[in-house]
């Protein structure tokens, strides 16, 4: 039986919850031939992760997930095989780095003047080593009594409609792609079916991603169901292009999808997909 592996996994690097090693660790557990770490707007995690990969034998693959625009809307990148001292790479997570601080700020300001007992200073101290988003000021706002938990601060406070919303500057999805190939990595085009595309805009949207450079995109996901699963594993033969596939794993920030599994073990990424990359790079 061929071996599992998940190649879209975030820790407290980021959003997640686990640390690189636990996360190394756990996918030692569950007898996963490989991951990804593919934290948001940051490699921090990367030499953590690599470290405890070649001490419990588990294959870390460095990875990326990027934020970009595409047509107005947001889209994710992930980047496999990276070079983290690209400095072409370093440049786009600097920029991306300051538009995620700069959001953070607007939003920590608005919440604070409206009398939320919240600063910046107190988001730091309470998630350090960390790139802070969203989802730690959800947090932070839920274990102080003002929401019932993460998804509730969320809808709350902070989604598009919501009182403390704000929009974030994204790079152009060519300037995403463009920063993972020139660190000498694959571009996937993450979760293609998340962005609420009909059928043909799909197609149109995966067809930009493979102009702009992007060789793979993510067939297997948490959320897609076998039929979806089947569908996108078509259009990547059609488009000339490889899949790849992960759970998205966020440790308990998202407890209802697990490592290697997805939810309710509906998702099993072969090994054979991370080799259809490999021949990518």
């Amino acid at each position: 039986m061929e071996k599992r592996i998940d190649l879209h996994i975030h820790t407290t690097a980021s959003d997640g919850t686990c640390s690189p090693r636990q996360a190394v660790e756990l996918a030692k557990k569950l007898d996963l031939a490989a991951i990804a770490v593919t934290d948001h707007d940051t490699l921090a995690g990367l030499p953590e992760a690599a470290a405890a990969g070649r001490a419990l034998g588990v294959e870390v693959v460095p990875g990326v997930e990027l934020a970009a625009d595409y047509e107005g809307r947001e889209v994710h990148i992930l980047g496999y095989f990276i070079d983290p001292d690209a400095p072409a790479l370093q440049r786009a997570l600097a920029d991306a780095l300051r538009e995620r601080d700069a959001r953070n700020e607007r939003i920590v300001d608005a919440l604070a003047r409206d009398g939320f007992p919240i600063s910046m200073q107190a988001l730091r101290q309470a998630f350090p080593r960390t790139v802070i988003g969203r989802p730690h000021i959800g947090q932070f706002l839920a274990e102080r009594g003002f929401a019932a938990d993460l998804h509730d601060a969320m809808d709350r406070y902070m989604r598009p409609g919501a009182p403390y919303y704000s929009p974030r500057v994204r790079m152009p999805m060519a300037d995403a792609v463009g920063a993972i190939r020139a660190a000498g990595g694959v571009a996937s085009l993450a979760h293609p079916l998340q962005y609420y595309f009909d059928d043909d805009a799909v197609r149109t949207y995966l067809l930009a991603g493979r102009a702009a450079g992007a060789r793979a995109l993510e067939a297997y996901y948490s959320e897609h169901s076998p039929a979806q699963t089947a569908f996108l594993l078509a259009l990547a033969g059609e488009l000339d292009m490889v899949p790849s596939g992960g759970s998205d794993f966020h440790g308990d920030r998202k407890a209802h999808i697990r490592m290697g599994s997805g939810i309710d073990g509906g998702l099993a990424v072969p090994a054979s997909v991370l080799e259809g990359l490999r021949r990518q790079m």
